[in-house]
């Protein structure tokens, strides 16, 4: 294996379980405690908007240099010849743009509605968040499985 595909592998597959691990560990860890910790609902809301606070960027640096890195080792290993590894790296496309989509809408419309809702309004907002992050898990989780995939062809 050359070197420039070695490094694109350890980026790409490095920013991707980077990305998993962080949606992951916040949807399956950090809500829950958080929640069972804040009697409070305005606290608890307090306490995630503190924690969110500029990861907009590292987020987004993350999901540009998994894109980026997936998008020069396809070219390292195009496959014109293979129906599977083309479908295969479609998917990953579909994939990567709905996650995109998806982090697009929680940050820009979902957030900021949830963090100026009504107490009333609280725990809706709470369970459609849940909702939007197993989401995102679930699309980081397939492109990461998609890529495995990629590998066997």
């Amino acid at each position: 294996m050359k070197l420039l595909e070695q490094v694109l592998f350890w980026v790409h597959g490095m920013s991707a379980a980077a990305w998993f691990g962080a949606i992951f560990y916040r949807f399956a860890v950090v809500d829950g405690k958080a929640a069972r910790y804040f009697t409070d609902a305005a606290d608890y809301e307090r306490f995630c908007t503190h924690l969110a606070h500029g990861m907009r960027y590292v987020v987004t640096a993350g999901m540009l240099t998994c894109a980026a890195s997936g998008f020069a080792l396809a070219g390292v290993r195009w496959t014109p010849d293979s129906a599977g590894w083309l479908g295969l790296m479609a998917a990953k496309v579909v994939v990567q743009v709905a996650a995109v989509g998806l982090f697009v809408y929680v940050s820009y419309v979902h957030w900021p509605w949830r963090s100026m809702a009504a107490p009333d309004e609280s725990a809706r907002y709470r369970r459609e968040g849940q909702r939007l992050a197993g989401a995102m898990v679930a699309l980081s989780g397939l492109g990461f499985l998609l890529g495995q995939a990629c590998r066997l062809y």
